[in-house]
This record gives C-alpha cells, structure tokens and sequence, in this order.
C-alpha cells in the first residue's frame, strides 16, 4: 500500500481547515441569503428552514434530511459538505475523500461549467442548469443544478451551494417518446394505404396516399365526410355498416367500393372503418379510415383465372405426358398424350380423382425394371425437389425423358407434376454422332498443343488432354461449361465474345488472351481459333487450339513493369516529400515553439493540471512529428525496404484514438476482433488515419458513426471502415484516390490523403474500393495481401 507524502497531508489538513471555515461562514451569513438558500431547499422540508441559523451540528441534520442531492463547494470547485442524497448520486463521501466537482464533470461540458461558474459569480445564482456528470462507479448521468453564492459578512462570495437532481431517465424517456412519435408520423406519410382520422364523421386529417387515391386535394378534404367528396360508381353496403358503427353495434368494418376520382377514373377500393377508443375502452366520436386502392389487385387476379384457363387447353394439347397430382397421390389433371404413352384407353377427364399409387403399380409392367421404377417414384417424392431429364427404358424399347416439379402454394405442399417426353429418336441420333465423335477422339486426345470445341452458345463439347493440364481442370470440370464463366479475367471476356460473333460469320484468327488457371494462377494464352460445321455446312460452334506462352510474356512485361513502377514512384515521392515538409511538419513545429512560449510566460500562474495538459499537447505534437517523418521516409524508398513486423491492428486503433481529435458527436468502434498481422506499422497508421479522419471530417450528422470491422480471405486481410457521413456520388468513386483530387472545398482536405493510402494499399499487392450512398454514408474497403 502507497504512503501519502507529508505535502498530501498537509493539503488534506488544509481543505479540512477551510471546510471548517466555511461552515462557520454559513452559520454567520446574512438572513437575506440564508432565505434565499432556504428557498431552494424548501421542496425537500420546510420544517428546515428554521434551523438554517442553528449551530454545525444542526445543520448536519438539515444536510441528511433533504430528499435531493445538496452540496457546498469552495471557490476552488472542491466539495466542503454533501448530505446522504449527494452521495448517493456521486458515488463519493467528501468526509472521507477529497472531491474535485470539475473533475466529475464530462470533456464535452467543462468550458458550459466554466461559463456557468463565472454566471453564478457574477449574478449570485444559476437556474436551470444541465451538465453531464461521471460517478464514481463510472456511471454517465445527466445533473440539473440549482445553485447560489455564500457571502460572508462583508458581502464577499466565499462558496456556492446548490442542489443536484438526476434527470437521466427523465431526459431518455422524453427522446424515446420524440423518437416513437417521429416514426409513427414517418410510418403514417409514407404509408401506401390512405389514413385518415374523423370526428363526427368529418375528416380532421389524412396523409398523402389518401389524397392521391382520392384525386383531390388535402384542403378538398377536411372538414368534410368521405361520402360528400366521393362519387360511387356502383351500389355498396357502405352506409348501412356506417350507421352501425355509430350506433355502437360494431366496432369497425370493411367493404369494396367503387369510386370515380378527381380525375374520372373508375377505381375499386378496399375501405376499413374503426371506432377510435381510449384506454377505458370506450368508444370516442372518432374514427380512423383507411383506403386501399385494389384496381389492378382484381385485375391481375382475373388475370390469373384467364392464364390458368388458357394453361389448361395447352396442356390438353401438348406433345409431352402431362400428370398433375395432389398431395394426396390423386390426379388433378392429365392429357390425351400420358394416356398413349402408357396404353390408357380412357378419357382425361375420367382419370380426375383417380388414386396414382396403384396407378403406378399397375404401370410398372411397361418398363425394364419395374422395381428401379416404383423406387424412384419414391425417392423423388420423398424429396420433393426439382428433377430433370430422369430417363425411363420402357420393354418395348421407347426411352421416356421424365421430369418432376413439386408444387408450393405458400411454402405450403400442394402437389406434383410429372412430364414424359419420348426421346427415344434423339437418343438414338445421338448415340450414332458419339461413335462418329470416336474415332477421331483417339487422334486428338495426345496432341501437345491444348484442343477445345464448343457449341454455337459457347459451352465446351470437348476438350484434350493438353487443354486440361494447361488450364488445370479435369474434362467433368469442364464440359458443360462457358469457358469465359470459369478462367477467362475479366480483360480477356469481352475479346471472347468479340470472337464468338466472328466464328459465326465464318472468321479464323489468331489472338492472346488471359486466362486463371486452377492450379498455377494467371497464364497467357495464344489462341487460333476457327468456326465448326457439321456435315451440311450448318454452323455448329468454334474449334480453338491454345499454346501457353505465358513465360515468354512474363519476360517481356518484367522490363517494361520496372520501368513503369520506377518513373511512377519517383514522381509520387517528389510531390508527396513536399507537401510533408512544408505543409505539415511546419505548422507542427509552430504550434510546439507556441505551446513552449505560453508555458513559459504563464509559468507562475500554472497549476499541476495545466502543464499535466501542456505536457500531454507536447507529446501529441512529438508523436505526429515522429508519423510524419516515418511517412516521410517511407515514401523516399521502395518496397524492398518495408520495416515490416508483427503488429497488432487494435493497437494501432487505440493509439489513433489519442492521437486524433474525435468529437463528442462522433463514436468510433471496433465491430469485429482486430488481427495481430505482418506490416509496417507506420504505414498501416496512415491509411487508418487518413480514412478515419475522412470520415470525421465529412460527418454531417447530430450522431456520427465511425465502425472498423475485418474479414480473415484466403489470401487477404480484409478492413472496412464505414461511416454515416454525406457519401460520395458513384461517378467519383475512382476519382478520389487520385493525388490533389478533393470533391469538397473543406478547410482541412488537401486531396492527397486517399492517394497516400491507395499507394500503401498497393505495396502491399492488395486493393482499395468505396461503397457509397449520398447522404447515407460510405465504406472505405482495403485489403493487404498476406504474408508466409
């Protein structure tokens, strides 16, 4: 345990003595401001009034007796007497603890208590005064004060008393119900339904969708009844449920009217009418009305009954077996072709009701397999999920193509539909073309040189050996497929297509692409390609052949990539050098040759908590000075020179967070657990600096929002900041990252902090991106490749 020094001691003795004091200045004071002081206590008891003249110890007693929080307090802000109320607020006794009251009171209100203290001062007293104070068990809440000035007898403040009552939950409660009406105003407005509210039948208010229905104006409306504004087009039983709703026999009610608006247009509307209650429950001479404009709701449902008739004759007509069953297995609808196919010498229509499990027994005889033929039926009804192209190979040599959708009716089971096409010529040309496809699949499937051939659509038909080793998938990866969908960067797609539409007009060239192979990442591809035809000179597709010449570009784009980079580098450090020198360091170092000269000057004037203060602003000042000039250098060399270690992202945050002014509006939280990852810590500072002090700066809200969050890639370090700010327009999205580029006239922007996190970004090999609603906010994405 720490021993106080003798000065502590003696300051303790001090206080005391002047406590003591202080008292004693109270029992002597005049009678004028004994009442004045009585009157601020009187809510608490009146019976204290009298022994306001009493003796200390008396007024001890009048200290713990009063309801609310009272306190006295010297000159200098520490607290000289509290009743049980006080401490009960504060969290601290003043007899057993020295309590500083501005200590207690929140950064954002000192220079309010300041302004507040030299009021009470000047005037005598202060009323109605709200601060926000920190207890000791560090709980926020928010003070009124009432406070006064003590004089002694030759009229001379000597302390102030005054007395404190929470209003947190008060203050909370009061925003909660602001809060709840704003949204309920908000929900009402922006309504498609028209509301309206009446008494006696005449409409006192209505929002905007009620007027817009109507087709008249809010001023055409109040003041008057639904009945007298409206013209129905057709009888309804609107009045008659009207009257009794007045007269009590129903509490509300609902009808479909057809109104010609405003604008003489037919509409049929959907109306609801209820009877406003209070919380007895007894029934107002208010009512609440809301119309629904159900037009094109009955039009699409006649629609519907129109579709569904026409889908039913089709069916009736199609070439394919159609069988519609219910969730119960019994048929709903089927056609003439179901029943050629299965030998069924009946009328569709007879088949209704009929029970499909024994239907599919009796069945089972026609194929090869009869039990395969009943388990499989099971399996996709147990399922219940698409099923396509499921073949049946029936005794009689037909090949049926099956196909299975389940039906839902509101995520509700409602049946099942079954479709049977004979394929059995197809199937048999196509087997006749697979033989032909044989015979030169051996000549080609060796060849060194990568082969592909793909359909009119696009999508490989066949592939060698070579072409899978080249791009790295096997031929079951492959066929099927659109290679542009599967390895082709994005560069290279639309040179496909361009080529695509060529081999339709009979074109044969030759050209490079890029394309992501599976297993060694991006290659360089030299590709002849030539259109297909079949033997009737039909255009079938495009045959292409592929050499890897990616090494022989890699040695040609190694040169011209250092060039690039070095003439790049150059030219960014040489601007980025001077702003650093001239535009931040100095302004810098004449803030701290400032802060030095008040110092100074105020020397003898200075209490311990100023130069605590001075001291810190000198040291914030050092460590921007230091970032600065680590960023300095870190732009004077190349990559190869990163100082690169293990660094813990949390603290980097933490470290922004004292180094940054971030205002009492504005919150800045981490959403997701930081990683501990392989950087330059200066560098990773300096693109959470800039994007965070960005979103500071153009934060036009009552209650900024600044959150940090991570995604652990494959490859990647992944961080978002995301804000509530003003947005960025998409047109500017690329824009901002360029150097000297500001989209606003902002004090503090000098259009070059984004370049400077983009260029990080990039010496890393990762990537930076926004996403952005105006006026809603952004998200500034970065991502760092990984390190082994």
């Amino acid at each position: 345990m720490k021993i106080p020094d003798l000065e502590v001691y003696k300051r303790i003795i001090e206080r005391e003595r002047k406590a003591r004091k202080m008292a004693e200045s109270i029992l002597e004071a005049k009678s004028s401001e004994l009442y004045r002081t009585s009157q601020e206590l009187k809510r608490s008891n009146e019976r204290l009034r009298s022994s306001i003249y009493q003796k200390n110890s008396e007024l001890k007693g009048l200290f713990e007796s009063l309801v609310d929080a009272y306190i006295v307090i010297d000159l200098e802000g520490y607290i000289l007497k509290m009743n049980a109320a006080a401490i009960n607020l504060l969290g601290y006794n003043s007899d057993q603890e020295s309590v500083f009251l501005p200590k207690l009171i929140l950064k954002e209100d000192k220079y309010k208590v300041i302004k507040g203290f030299k009021t009470l001062l000047s005037t005598g007293n202060i009323t109605n005064f709200k601060v926000t104070i920190l207890t000791k068990n560090d709980k926020h809440c928010r003070i009124h004060i009432n406070a006064s000035v003590i004089k002694n007898e030759e009229g001379e403040p000597v302390a102030a008393q005054g007395i404190l009552r929470d209003i947190t939950f008060e203050e909370e409660k009061a925003q909660i119900i602001s809060d709840q009406k704003k949204q309920l105003e908000f929900i009402v407005n922006s309504s498609p339904l028209g509301i309206a509210l009446t008494t006696n039948g005449l409409i006192d208010n209505c929002n905007a969708s009620f007027t817009r229905i109507l087709g008249y104006q809010e001023d055409e409306i109040i003041g008057k009844s639904l009945k007298s504004i409206t013209v129905a087009a057709e009888q309804s039983d609107y009045d008659d449920k009207s009257k009794q709703l007045h007269k009590g026999e129903i509490n509300s009610f609902t009808t479909t009217i057809k109104y010609i608006t405003n604008f003489g247009e037919i509409i049929t509307t959907k109306i609801n009418v209820s009877s406003v209650q209070d919380h007895n429950d007894i029934t107002l001479q208010q009512e609440v009305i809301t119309i629904e404009d159900v037009t094109k709701e009955l039009l699409a449902q006649e629609k519907l009954i129109e579709s569904e008739n026409r889908l039913s004759a089709l069916i009736l007509r199609l070439q394919s077996g159609i069988l519609l069953e219910d969730e119960n297995r019994k048929v709903v609808l089927t056609n003439p072709m179901f029943c050629e196919m299965f030998g069924i010498d009946v009328n569709p229509e007879m088949l209704i009701g009929a029970d499909c499990i024994k239907a599919a027994d009796d069945a089972k005889t026609l194929f090869k397999d009869p039990d395969k033929f009943l388990v499989r039926i099971s399996e996709i009804l147990e399922k219940r999920e698409l099923v396509t192209g499921d073949e049946l190979e029936l005794i009689d040599g037909r090949i049926l193509l099956r196909d299975f959708v389940p039906v839902y009716s509101n995520e509700k089971y409602k049946g099942h539909l079954w479709s049977y096409n004979d394929i059995t010529l197809s199937k048999r040309h196509k087997e006749d073309l697979r033989n032909q496809k044989e015979k030169y699949s051996n000549i080609i499937a060796n060849m060194n040189l990568g082969l592909v051939e793909t359909n009119t659509e696009g999508k490989i038909l066949f592939v060698n050996q070579s072409f899978c080793e080249q791009s790295g998938y096997s031929k079951q990866e492959l066929l099927g497929k659109i290679a542009s969908d599967i390895f082709v960067t994005k560069k290279s797609k639309q040179i496909i297509l361009e080529k695509f539409k060529s081999r339709k007009k009979g074109v044969s060239d030759s050209y490079e692409v890029e394309i992501i192979s599976k297993d060694r990442g991006l290659r360089n591809w030299l590709v002849s390609g030539a259109p297909n035809y079949d033997i009737h000179g039909n255009h079938i597709g495009s045959v292409g052949i592929q050499l890897d010449i990616t090494e022989f570009k890699n040695l040609e784009t190694q040169k011209e990539l250092l060039l690039e980079n070095l003439e790049k580098s150059n030219k960014e450090l040489q601007e980025y050098a001077h702003v650093v020198s001239h535009d931040l360091k100095s302004p810098l170092r004449s803030i701290n040759a400032l802060a030095n000269w008040i110092k100074e000057d105020n020397a003898a004037v200075l209490d311990e908590q100023s130069l605590e203060n001075f001291e810190i602003l000198e040291n914030t000042l050092e460590k921007m000075e230091n970032l600065i000039s680590g960023i300095l250098n870190y732009s004077s060399i190349q990559i190869e020179t990163t100082n690169d270690k293990t660094t813990d992202v949390y603290d980097i945050i933490q470290d922004i967070r004292e180094l940054m002014f971030i205002p009492s509006n504005v919150s800045l939280n981490v959403v997701t657990k930081l990683p501990v990852i392989n950087v330059d810590r200066t560098r990773l500072q300096q693109v959470f600096q800039n994007l965070i002090g960005n979103a500071i700066r153009y934060c036009d809200k009552d209650k900024g929002r600044i959150e940090i969050s991570y995604i652990d890639r494959a490859d990647f370090h992944e961080f978002a900041i995301r804000d509530n700010g003003i947005g960025i327009e998409e047109k500017y999205h690329a824009k901002i990252f360029n150097i000297f580029q500001s989209l606003t006239d902002h004090d503090d922007s000098t259009g070059i902090g984004l370049s400077i996190v983009k260029k990080i970004v990039d010496m890393y090999q990762g990537k930076i991106w926004v996403e952005s609603i105006p006026k809603k906010g952004s998200t500034f994405y970065f991502s760092l490749k990984k390190t082994k």
